[in-house]
């Protein structure tokens, strides 16, 4: 018998709502080889959420886009088809990610902001390290804290204990929230990532995005997003009591570099110019 906690938690995943259907159908059209942009923009303005968040994307300083995007053809150009898809990949996630979480403790957008600059890292890790998929780390650096959103409820109750084990005892969050709730937020969003029929290859970069090792196919991708959520750290706004910025010891073994590269990677990526719009006082990127 599963704890009474872990079957509301796995009861709350069940519940969500799949993949929109017209977001499945968007996806499939980009895999074709003869879609057109003007196809994509008529599918695409049907949903006037998702028309703006497209543009508004398309648009984000967070992202690196200095130029302004009026219309959804010039969106789509700009933003590429492999970003157009990580945004639909993950915009069933993205309005629930601005919303304020009070059993973490994080304002509203606070994890918003930690899961874009996880993404972003991600993906110039991906690019540092030729890693063949910079896109695929993108999309798991970004939703890589997602089981936080169906976690919330659970953590409100158990917060001065769940902060007293980390503090005290230097364990790390989710290892806290395995002992206390049953299950962490990593595995939560593993199976939210399933819930939408994500890939193997995303499922596992989300779900053991704190244990690398585990991944059942690919470590690489969760061994990146691993490194990158430790080097969100100098990006944070948030109460940095409940995150977990420590890199996994495998992490190294995958990626097999040393922790004076990674300290030379991490002077890189802050100099890189890339994130200048991740400042700690600029809470509404």
């Amino acid at each position: 018998m599963l704890p009474q906690k872990v079957e509301e938690v796995i009861q709350s995943v069940t519940s969500l709502r799949p993949m929109p259907a017209n977001i499945s159908r968007i996806l499939k059209e980009i895999e074709n080889p003869e879609i057109t942009i003007e196809i994509l923009v008529g599918l695409i303005s049907l949903d006037q959420a998702l028309a703006a968040l497209v543009l508004q994307m398309s648009n984000s300083a967070s992202l690196g886009y200095a130029r302004q995007c009026s219309t959804l053809y010039e969106a789509i150009m700009h933003l590429g088809l492999n970003r157009l898809k990580s945004i639909l990949l993950t915009s069933s996630a993205t309005g629930m990610m601005n919303r304020s979480l009070t059993g973490y403790r994080f304002g509203a957008g606070e994890l918003w902001h930690h899961s874009l600059v996880t993404g972003v890292a991600s993906e110039w890790l991906a690019q540092a390290l030729r890693y063949p998929n910079p896109e695929e780390a993108y999309v798991s650096g970004l939703l890589h804290d997602i089981g936080k959103l169906l976690l919330d409820q659970f953590v409100v109750s158990n917060y001065k204990t769940i902060v007293e084990f980390v503090q005290v005892y230097k364990l790390q969050l989710w290892q806290v929230e395995e002992k206390l709730i049953g299950i962490d937020h990593a595995r939560v969003g593993g199976m939210i990532a399933e819930r939408w029929n994500f890939p193997v290859v995303l499922v596992d970069a989300i779900h053991y995005h704190h244990t690398p090792s585990l991944a059942r196919t690919n470590q690489q991708l969760p061994a990146i997003v691993n490194l990158a959520n430790a080097f969100a750290e100098d990006y944070s706004l948030a109460n940095t009591e409940l995150f977990s910025f420590d890199v996994h010891p495998e992490t190294y073994n995958i990626l097999k570099i040393s922790d004076a590269e990674v300290q030379t990677l991490k002077t890189r990526m802050r100099d890189s110019g890339r994130f200048p719009a991740f400042s700690k006082g600029d809470k509404k990127k």
